[in-house]
């Protein structure tokens, strides 16, 4: 098994509908989740996100890395993944 922090695979639909804009920002609100030191946890809290990219992992992915944003930067980033 490699890296999961890395993903092997690309699943996701082009160009992406409600759904799975809605799916983007649902692990990008995950990620920030497990950010905060508190009790909150999500799916993701006990490991890491899967190896195959969806839009929800790539949400949790790049919510790791930016942390709590405006709904226009995700939309930005969103809009160029």
């Amino acid at each position: 098994m490699g890296n999961p922090i890395i993903p092997t695979g690309d699943i996701r639909q082009e160009n992406p509908g409600p759904d799975r804009q809605g799916a983007f920002k649902r692990g990008w609100t995950a990620a920030v989740k497990d950010l905060k030191d508190n009790d909150e946890s999500s799916k993701y809290s006990d490991g890491p996100p899967p190896e195959d990219l969806t839009w929800d992992n790539l949400g949790y992915r790049l919510g790791c890395n930016f942390g709590e944003t405006d709904d226009e930067l995700q939309q930005e980033l969103l809009s160029g993944a």
